[in-house]
């Protein structure tokens, strides 16, 4: 019996030992696998270009607003994007309390224990995929995004993906949390042009963060996450359900009490946009509308109309909402030229006859919404381009404002699907600018594109 026993006990250790043996070989085939096809002489490199990045980097690294600017046909400026991004940049102590729990309440729970890379989250995200069969959650911390934004490109590859770590790393050595945070919060996309927490309070509330309550905060920070899909003009309820997610975190987390979470849940939002009634309303959003797809095509990315399957399209329109938030993005920070075909004096005409021939039709329906809407385009025959356009009638309240905004995308799409093609549209992108005095400019990368049918 004694034998029997003995030999159970060494049957065990003999099968631990193995085990160790088998795990000793793999990884060394692996390290032999990284050193012998050449792994490690790449990832040398991008290690050093990571760390002269943020070795050369300074306060003014997270301050870059360069502004893209939209043309009529005769050159004149019909809008400027960003113009202003300078001017909404908040220090860390200008940035109310609440922006900071919910951000990282949501975001990026061990933000002040980690040192840049949350290698559990990275654990859970792989689980969590391999579960799945799709991402249900991200692995990257506040100070990885930060890196992706300011440093790197969206491009999915393992290079970047290797780069971001090492950048976030150095960061976390150079700068404090709070720095972190401040440049985060002034540098990630709420949509619709705006950049940083403060451009985004000026943007859909006319007003300064720190003017703001929970509710409008909270909705705020759901907004970055994916910009297509909460965009509050355009998917209000779903903006809205992510801010009452965010405000339950808050709440589970200590953050905010029952009553708080109760009040800001309640609350009704409603957009302030400022901008919401400029007379080019319609020029300026097919404009950017249209740009964007063709930063989309220059990305490689393929327009699809048809899907076979249910599942098919749903990966479709994924992949479509990224592509559209990350080429959205470039659009309103890396300083393009867009020259439309835009008529501002046939606009101008096209606007008063709708106006005029709907003016007799004043009722409105249960949410505040004109019953008659009309939309309106004029085409040049001899090359197909939109010369104007119009999606609805002009002089309502400010009262209105959101919604004649959200009427604003809604026929904008409509337009589209009367003219059968954008506005003929093209681009230059400024790569550069360089101090006159002593020192050559780059340059000038031109990006021309027609959009066709």
């Amino acid at each position: 019996m004694a034998a029997k026993k003995k030999k159970k006990k060494y049957r065990g250790f003999w099968i631990f030992v193995k085990v160790q043996f088998v795990l000793s070989l793999l990884v060394l085939g692996g390290l032999g696998y990284y050193v012998l096809g050449g792994y490690a002489s790449e990832v040398g490199s991008i290690r050093k270009e990571a760390d002269s990045l943020v070795r050369n980097s300074t306060e003014e690294t997270f301050r870059r607003y360069r502004t893209s600017v939209v043309y009529a046909a005769d050159g004149s400026v019909i809008s400027r994007l960003n113009d202003q991004g300078a001017s909404y940049y908040l220090k860390r102590d200008e940035i109310p309390q609440p922006v900071i729990d919910a951000v990282v309440c949501m975001e990026d729970q061990r933000f002040y224990q980690h040192r840049g890379v949350d290698f559990r989250a990275l654990v859970r995200a792989a689980k969590s995929l391999l579960e799945n069969r799709k991402i249900t959650q991200g692995g990257s911390t506040i100070t990885m995004q930060l890196a992706r934004n300011v440093f790197l490109t969206q491009e999915k590859t393992w290079q970047r993906k290797v780069e971001e770590i090492f950048i976030a790393q150095n960061l976390e050595k150079k700068y404090t949390k709070d720095q972190i945070l401040e440049f985060y919060l002034n540098n990630i996309y709420y949509g619709n042009g705006y950049y940083g927490i403060g451009a985004a309070g000026s943007g859909y509330f006319d007003s300064e963060v720190g003017d703001l309550d929970l509710s409008q905060i909270a909705f705020l920070c759901a907004i970055p996450n994916n910009p297509t899909v909460y965009d509050p003009v355009t998917h209000m309820d779903h903006a809205v359900e992510r801010r009452d997610r965010i405000l339950g975190k808050m709440r589970d987390d200590g953050k905010i009490t029952q009553m708080a979470y109760a009040a800001a849940v309640a609350e009704n939002i409603t957009l302030k946009r400022p901008e919401a009634m400029e007379k080019n309303n319609y020029v300026e959003t097919y404009a950017y509308y249209c740009a964007t797809r063709a930063l989309m095509e220059q990305e490689g990315f393929v327009f699809r109309y048809q899907f076979a399957t249910e599942d098919e399209r749903e990966a479709y329109e994924q992949a479509y909402s990224e592509s559209y938030s990350e080429c959205q993005k470039q659009l309103y920070t890396e300083g393009y030229q867009i020259y439309t075909s835009f008529d501002l004096q046939l606009q101008e005409e096209l606007q008063a006859a709708v106006d005029d021939t709907l003016s007799g039709f004043t009722e409105k329906n249960d949410e505040g919404v004109y019953d008659l809407q009309g939309a309106a385009v004029c085409i040049d025959n001899n090359n197909g381009y939109v010369r104007a356009m119009v999606g609805g009638v002009v002089g309502i309240t400010d009262d209105e404002a959101g919604e004649y905004e959200e009427e604003v995308h809604g026929q904008v799409a409509v337009v589209q699907n009367l003219v059968g093609r954008p506005c003929g549209i093209g681009f230059k992108k400024m790569e550069s600018y360089h101090d006159y005095c002593g020192y050559a400019a780059k340059p000038v990368q031109y990006f021309v594109t027609r959009l066709g049918c």
